[in-house]
């Protein structure tokens, strides 16, 4: 079994997030008590990977969920020492039944969890076992979707000037990162939690996929000199990562 991470890495951000989840935590045991669990950190702040544009993104898992505890979450949320509107907390609540149940088990993720998570509260509620399976099967459903976008722009003849950036980045290439992380662990052993470290763990070209993550200028050059390629090429490095699935 993998544990959970504790500590939070480094983030060059302006605001003190610690504080703020330490605000935040505190102020659900003191109003909910017994009935709190389990609160842990994920997204960008959880890898070292955010920016003052990120949400801190946090699970609370209860014993029960009722009226009561979702309207204590989102006053918590809401009154801490910074500003929600400069540094919001997205909260996700689960009761720890729907946490363990596979009807919920695309927001539970446990396996996920584990590697791209930090845990502010509470234990670990679920012993994972053949975790490298888990994640295998989770980042490759991952790329089938990410497939089948990347699919709909070749399929529509999307203009390249639509194809910008910040559109291609939401509905293709953010995902990709966090299948490609979850594809290096598989592969090394090893879940890179910052970009910059994702970027370092390929040695060939599907260093340009993130490369076009990271360099707005590079991808928009390339598009708009033939996007049909940039979309081929994203297309064919994804299948790679699935034939031998099918």
């Amino acid at each position: 079994m993998k544990v959970m991470r504790r500590v939070i890495p480094a983030n060059k951000v302006r605001h003190d997030y610690e504080k703020i989840l330490s605000e935040f935590v505190s102020a659900l045991k003191n109003r909910l008590g017994e009935c709190l669990l389990m609160v842990y950190l994920t997204g960008s702040y959880a890898r070292g990977d955010a920016n003052d544009n990120s949400d801190l993104d946090v699970f609370c898992i209860f014993s029960t969920i009722n009226q009561y505890v979702l309207e204590t979450v989102g006053n918590c949320a809401r009154n801490t020492s910074i500003s929600y509107d400069l540094l919001e907390i997205n909260t996700q609540s689960l009761s720890v039944d729907e946490y363990k149940s596979k009807i919920f088990g695309e927001w539970s993720e446990y396996a996920v969890t584990e590697l791209n998570s930090v845990l502010l509260y509470g234990e670990q509620l679920v012993e994972i076992e053949n975790i490298n399976e888990k994640i295998q099967l989770s980042y490759k459903k991952n790329l089938a979707n990410i497939l089948m976008s990347v699919r709909h722009y070749i399929c529509v003849d999307e203009p390249k000037e639509l194809l910008t950036h910040k559109k291609i980045s939401t509905y293709i290439l953010k995902p990709l990162m966090f299948a490609l992380r979850q594809e290096r662990f598989c592969a090394t052993g090893v879940y890179p939690l910052t970009i910059e470290s994702l970027l370092e763990s390929y040695q060939d070209d599907n260093r340009i996929m993130v490369e076009y993550f990271l360099n707005e200028e590079r991808f928009e050059t390339d598009i708009l000199s033939n996007h049909k390629d940039v979309l081929m090429f994203l297309h064919n490095k994804i299948q790679n990562f699935l034939e031998n699935d099918l």
